[in-house]
């Protein structure tokens, strides 16, 4: 009996566990750049839906969008949450307003502050503009399981936390302050393909299997020459 169950196990572990992925040997294998090049899919199919439908740039979707959901907003706050430089964000803002879209009022708590809120019009758009972004969501991620997604979604908020610890590290760097600028396999010439992972036990290879069958959907999505979605 133990003879069996340790050949099934063994079995079980070969079709689990995962296969060493090989470090990046060209910029566009970077995650960084993977990652800039899904985003700006996204973006660029945004972009011509929100103002086909809409008539809205992506600027103005992503003022609109902001405010729906976090109203009111100083300039400075808003342009923060949507990632606008504080000029783009401005007239941004003035053209919504001439359109009636987005209002103005003085703070009751600081005559000094302008805060930022969505007319009864405004508010209107927002709803049926965030339904139909959520249509395009759904859209994005349908080659993708339920599982996949959710796990998906977890691995992007650790890589959120980590590029901000990274950009903090930058930010110090730049500033004069010693930091710790070694990376592991850090070397000038080009990286060999991964040796195969050590054995961690059954629940790291099925998490890794996992990860390889999502970057494997993920590639599917960008594609490897940039193609469009």
């Amino acid at each position: 009996m133990s003879a069996t169950k340790s050949a099934k196990g063994t079995k079980t572990a070969s079709k689990t566990a995962a296969a060493p992925i090989a470090a990046p040997r060209i910029i566009t294998d970077l995650l960084s750049s993977r990652l800039h090049n899904l985003a700006g899919l996204s973006a660029a199919s945004a972009s011509l839906r929100v103002q086909r439908k809409f008539g809205l740039t992506l600027l103005e979707w992503r003022s609109i969008g902001m405010l729906g959901a976090y109203a009111p907003l100083s300039l400075k706050e808003l342009a923060r949450r949507a990632a606008l430089d504080k000029s783009y964000a401005s007239r941004t803002v003035s053209a919504l307003i001439e359109r009636g879209l987005i209002v103005s009022e003085r703070s009751d708590t600081d005559a000094r502050a302008v805060l930022l809120s969505l007319t009864k019009a405004g508010d209107a758009l927002y709803r049926k503009v965030i339904v139909d972004a959520n249509a395009r969501n759904e859209r994005l991620l349908r080659p993708l399981s339920a599982e996949q997604r959710k796990v998906l979604m977890e691995m992007l908020a650790v890589l959120t936390t980590s590029a901000r610890d990274v950009l903090d590290e930058e930010r110090r760097a730049a500033a004069g302050d010693p930091i710790d600028d070694e990376v592991a396999g850090d070397s000038t010439s080009l990286p060999a393909a991964s040796a195969a992972t050590e054995d961690t036990g059954g629940g790291a290879e099925l998490d890794l299997a996992e990860l390889r069958s999502l970057v494997s959907r993920l590639n599917r999505l960008v594609g490897e020459s940039g193609g469009s979605l």
